[in-house]
C-alpha cells in the first residue's frame, strides 16, 4: 500500500511538471501575437490543459477505454464481443447504430464520473457483476465518427475521447484505408502512447485469408504509421461477430478462415489493461504524449518559417544598422553650433576643480560665458535707454548661452536625426514585412507602427548615448586639465607675487614703517597681470589640449562606438516574436 501511494505521489508530482510545461508553451505562443498558427496552437494547450485537470480528478478512478470507429466498422458488435453481451451496444444495419456513448464495467458507479462529465443525457451505462475481466476498466463505445448526425455527434466523441486512457481504433478489414476516417483520428492517436493505443481492424472473415496477411495487413500498417506519425501497440485483425454468443450469419456470409486476434485483444484488455495500478502509468504516459506533441507541434510549425525569419531578421538588422548610421552622422549637426555649449560645459568642469587664484578667475570666466558679452552691456553707464537696451542684450546672449549649451546636452541634429531614420526605416520595411508574411504573420505587420524603432524612443537613446558620451568626454578633459601638478605651475607666480608683497607689508608694518598707497596700487596691478597672464596660458594649454575640434571628436567617435556596441537598439515586438519563432524551431521549449 505504501508503495502505491509513493507511485501516485511521484506521478501527481510528475503531472505537475507537465502542465507547467504546456503553460510555458502556452505563454510563448500567446507572447507571438503576429503569428497566425500560434493561435490555434495555444487553443490547443488550453484544451490540453483541461484534459490534464480532467486527467487528474479521474486520477483514482478506472481506466477507461474507448472505441472509435465509422459508421459500418462493426465496433458496435466488438464492444458486444468484448463484453460477452450479443445487445449491450446496438448493432446492424440501421445507421446510425450508436446514438450516444454506451459504458460497460462492473458497477454503475464505475462510469460515475464520465456520465458527470459528458452529460446523463449523452451516456447510457450497462454494469454487470459478472464482468470479472473488467474489475480495474470502463469500456466505452462512441457514437459513429461518420454518421448522419454527426455535428451532433462529434463533440460527444471529442469529449469522450479526451476523458480516455486507451483508445482502440476500429477499421472495417473490407475498407480500412478510409482516408476521413484516418485523418479524423489522426489529431487525438498523438494523444495516446505507447500502450494506450490499439488498432482493430474488423470483419476480417470476410477477406481471403492469403490476400489478408500478404496484402491488406502489411499495406494498412505502413499506411496507418505513416498517416499518423505514430507506432500504435498493436495493429490486430479481428472478427468480432465470431465472437458473439448469436452470430446470426447470413447463410452465404459465414466466415472464410480462422485466422482472428480476438482473443489477443481481449486479453490486452482483461489482462493488461485490468491490471491494477495500470491506470496510473498510462494517464502519466499519456499526459507525457500529449506535452510532446505539443512541443512538436509548435516546432515543426516553426521550422517551416525558419528561412523566411532568418531573412527577415536579417534585413531588419541591416535596416536598422544604416538607419542608425544616417541618424548619427545628423544628429552631429554643424559643430560650429555645438562648441560654445561644449566650451561652457568644459569650464563648468574646470571651475569645479581648479583652487587658487587661477580657480578664482576660471570660476569668473565660466559665469561670463554662461552670462555672454550682454553683462558689458548690463554695466554700461551713461542714456538710461542704453542701459535698458543692455540689460536686454545681456538676456538675450544668456538665452544664446543656454541654448548652446543646450544643443551640446542634446546634440544639434537631433530632429533630422529622427527624420533620416524613420526614413531609412520606412524604406527598407515593406520588403521586410512580405517576408513575413510569407511566414504566416499576419497582414497587418505591414503597418509602419510594426517596424523597428519608434520616434520618440530612438530619440531618447540617441540622446541618451550622446549624454553618456559627452559627460565622459568632459569628465576626462576636465581631470586631464586640473592636475595637481598643472595647478601648481600655473597658481605658483600668483602667489609668489602674493606672498612677496605680503612679506613686504608685514615686515614693514613691524619696523613701524607705512607703505605708500603707490606700493599696494602697483602691487595690485602686478598681481592682476601676473594672474592674467596665468589665466591666458592656460586658455593656451586648455585650446592645445581639447581644441575647437579634438574634444568634439573625441564625443562624436565615443557616439559611434556605443552605437556600433548596441545592436536592436530598439527590439521591437516584431523582431522578438520572430526570433522566438526561430528558437522554438531550434530546439522549442525547455530545449
Amino acid at each position: 500500500m505504501m508503495d502505491a501511494q509513493m507511485a501516485r505521489l511521484q506521478a501527481m508530482g510528475e503531472l505537475e511538471t507537465v502542465r507547467a510545461d504546456i503553460q510555458e508553451l502556452a505563454g510563448t505562443l500567446e507572447g507571438l501575437a503576429l503569428w497566425r498558427p500560434a493561435v490555434g496552437m495555444r487553443k490547443a494547450c488550453d484544451e490540453s490543459l483541461l484534459m490534464l485537470d480532467r486527467l487528474v480528478e479521474r486520477f483514482d478512478r478506472k481506466l477507461v477505454v474507448t472505441l472509435v470507429g465509422p459508421s459500418g466498422s462493426g465496433k458496435s458488435t466488438l464492444l458486444n464481443a468484448l463484453a460477452g453481451e450479443d445487445h449491450l451496444s446496438p448493432s446492424g444495419h440501421r445507421r446510425p447504430t450508436t446514438e450516444h456513448v454506451v459504458a460497460f464495467c462492473r458497477q454503475s458507479a464505475d462510469a460515475g464520473q464520465l456520465a458527470e462529465q459528458l452529460g446523463p443525457e449523452n451516456i447510457r451505462i450497462q454494469a454487470s457483476q459478472g464482468a470479472d475481466a473488467l474489475e480495474n476498466v470502463v469500456l466505452i463505445d462512441t457514437p459513429d465518427t461518420d454518421s448522419t448526425h454527426q455535428d451532433r455527434h462529434i463533440p460527444i466523441i471529442h469529449k469522450a475521447i479526451t476523458l480516455s486512457d486507451v483508445l482502440i481504433c476500429v477499421f472495417d478489414g473490407e475498407n480500412p484505408k478510409r482516408r476521413d476516417h484516418t485523418d479524423f483520428l489522426a489529431p487525438y492517436v498523438r494523444l495516446f502512447s505507447g500502450e494506450s493505443l490499439v488498432v482493430a481492424v474488423n470483419k476480417c472473415d470476410r477477406l481471403a485469408e492469403s490476400e489478408l496477411t500478404d496484402t491488406i495487413m502489411p499495406e494498412f500498417a505502413g499506411y496507418i504509421r505513416q498517416a499518423w506519425s505514430a507506432e500504435p501497440a498493436a495493429i490486430l485483425c479481428v472478427s468480432a461477430r465470431s465472437h458473439l454468443r448469436d452470430p446470426g450469419w447470413d447463410p452465404g456470409a459465414v466466415p472464410k478462415h480462422d485466422r482472428n486476434q480476438f482473443d489477443q485483444l481481449r486479453q490486452l484488455i482483461a489482462g493488461t489493461f485490468n491490471r491494477s495500478g495500470f491506470s496510473v502509468d498510462r494517464r502519466l504516459e499519456n499526459a507525457r504524449s500529449l506535452r510532446d506533441y505539443l512541443q512538436q507541434t509548435v516546432r515543426s510549425e516553426a521550422e517551416k518559417e525558419k528561412t523566411h525569419l532568418n531573412e527577415a531578421i536579417g534585413r531588419m538588422a541591416a535596416s536598422e544598422d544604416e538607419a542608425m548610421q544616417q541618424a548619427v552622422a545628423a544628429f552631429r549637426g554643424d559643430g560650429s553650433a555645438l562648441m560654445p555649449g561644449i566650451n561652457v560645459r568644459l569650464y563648468q568642469q574646470l571651475a569645479q576643480r581648479w583652487l587658487g587664484p587661477v580657480g578664482w578667475l576660471v570660476a569668473i570666466w565660466t559665469r561670463i560665458l554662461v552670462f555672454g558679452t550682454g553683462i558689458a552691456s548690463l554695466l554700461r553707464f551713461g542714456n538710461p535707454v542704453r542701459q535698458i537696451a543692455g540689460a536686454v542684450s545681456a538676456v538675450r546672449h544668456f538665452a544664446d548661452s543656454k541654448k548652446a549649451m543646450d544643443a551640446a546636452d542634446r546634440g544639434s541634429g537631433a530632429g533630422m536625426a529622427l527624420h533620416r531614420y524613420d526614413s531609412a526605416i520606412a524604406r527598407a520595411w515593406p520588403d521586410i514585412a512580405e517576408i513575413l508574411i510569407n511566414a504566416r504573420f499576419a497582414p497587418s505587420v505591414r503597418e509602419a507602427r510594426h517596424a523597428p524603432g519608434d520616434g520618440e524612443e530612438i530619440g531618447q537613446r540617441l540622446s541618451q548615448i550622446w549624454n553618456d558620451a559627452l559627460e565622459i568626454e568632459l569628465a576626462q578633459a576636465g581631470r586631464r586639465l586640473s592636475g595637481g601638478f598643472l595647478q601648481l605651475v600655473f597658481n605658483l607666480p600668483v602667489l609668489g607675487v602674493l606672498g612677496y608683497a605680503g612679506w613686504l607689508t608685514v615686515e614693514n608694518f613691524f619696523s613701524g614703517s607705512i607703505l605708500s598707497g603707490n606700493f599696494f596700487l602697483h602691487a595690485f596691478w602686478t598681481i592682476a597681470l601676473v594672474l592674467l597672464l596665468s589665466f591666458f596660458l592656460l586658455q593656451g594649454v586648455v585650446r592645445l589640449a581639447a581644441g575647437k575640434e579634438r574634444l568634439l571628436e573625441r564625443i562624436f567617435f565615443r557616439v559611434r562606438e556605443a552605437v556600433d556596441g548596441q545592436r536592436r537598439l530598439s527590439e521591437n515586438p516584431v523582431w522578438r516574436q520572430a526570433n522566438t519563432i526561430i528558437r522554438l524551431g531550434d530546439w522549442g521549449i525547455g530545449g
